[in-house]
């Protein structure tokens, strides 16, 4: 079982190495935060060692402009949850304090993708601190099914899209039908692959996000039709978030990334000749002045 879920979570990692644009978006409308598209984005994913000596990664800690968030995905409800995010906040904010006085923890979000269980919109964690009293740790929950697609494409959260798919279960869950087939079609034609056109219309991702999701998609798809087989990634990666969903064409964007470092370097290179000649030429100016100066210098005495 834990291996069907894998997938999910590479998935939800690969998010993240979408445009700083697309991350901003995201946080924008899961917190209700007015960051401006030029904000300054930060990822501060690192192993943390938990209870027992188990390695273990928070799924992701973002920094907009140095406000950190703390984003964890899950399938279904889990009690458990507040405690780890406790946790993850607690290591956080111990090994990036300023102060030996002052922990700062990261503002946290539970994404709950595929649940049919009952989950509180908010969960709770009762912190006691013997002799001074006990304080409620709060960890605000988003379940992502019972958001409307209308919602999501107004927040600009677009980049959540793929996970429509998880709807594909419910949807083939008592067979296949002729109705069946229609909402599945409606459901990646108009509401997946739609919503990511339109978001890039308007600006909300650019092109290489919205190539991105809809490979997502296709492998999210591709894995549900197979019944949670794991699914390969292809080729050389560019460098992911850990445990991030690796795809196919990410061997290409690698060569694209390459050639424009190197053109960068060309443009650059000619930019310092382009400086050097007009260096060269005001110097040789400079010099046939001094020698006319020089000329007439001479010339008048020997008048």
């Amino acid at each position: 079982m834990e291996q069907i879920y894998q997938i999910y979570d590479r998935i939800f990692k690969r998010i993240f190495n979408l445009s700083a644009l697309a991350i901003i978006n995201l946080i924008n409308g899961l917190f209700g935060t007015n960051y401006q598209p030029d904000s300054t984005v930060h990822f501060c994913n690192k192993e943390f060692v938990g209870r027992k000596l188990s390695h273990r990664f928070a799924d992701v800690i973002v920094l907009i402009n140095g406000d950190a968030y703390h984003l964890e995905a899950q399938m279904y409800k889990d009690s458990a949850i507040v405690v780890r995010v406790f946790e993850y906040g607690f290591q956080y904010a111990l090994e990036n304090r300023e102060d030996d006085d002052y922990l700062c923890f990261p503002e946290p979000i539970v994404i709950y993708l595929d649940t049919e269980n009952k989950v509180p919109r908010t969960s709770t964690l009762l912190l006691d601190f013997a002799g001074q009293g006990t304080f409620e740790f709060s960890v605000r929950n988003l379940v992502y099914q019972e958001e409307e697609l209308v919602e999501l494409n107004r927040k600009k959260m677009v980049v959540l899209i793929p996970f429509q798919l998880l709807k594909l279960k419910k949807m083939v869950k008592n067979g296949i039908t002729k109705e069946t087939l229609k909402a599945l079609q409606n459901l990646i034609e108009n509401d997946i692959l739609g919503s990511i056109k339109a978001n890039f219309q308007v600006g909300n991702i650019t092109r290489d996000d919205a190539d991105q999701l809809i490979e997502m998609t296709n492998l999210l798809y591709q894995h549900i039709c197979d019944h949670y087989e794991e699914l390969k990634g292809a080729g050389e990666m560019k460098p992911l978030l850990d445990g991030a969903m690796e795809l196919p064409l990410d061997k290409y964007r690698i060569q694209i990334d390459q050639l424009e470092a190197e053109k960068a370097e060309v443009e650059a290179e000619k930019v310092a000749i382009g400086a050097e000649k007009a260096a060269i030429e005001a110097e040789k100016l400079r010099l046939e002045k001094e020698n006319k100066e020089l000329r007439e210098q001479i010339e008048r005495l020997k008048k």
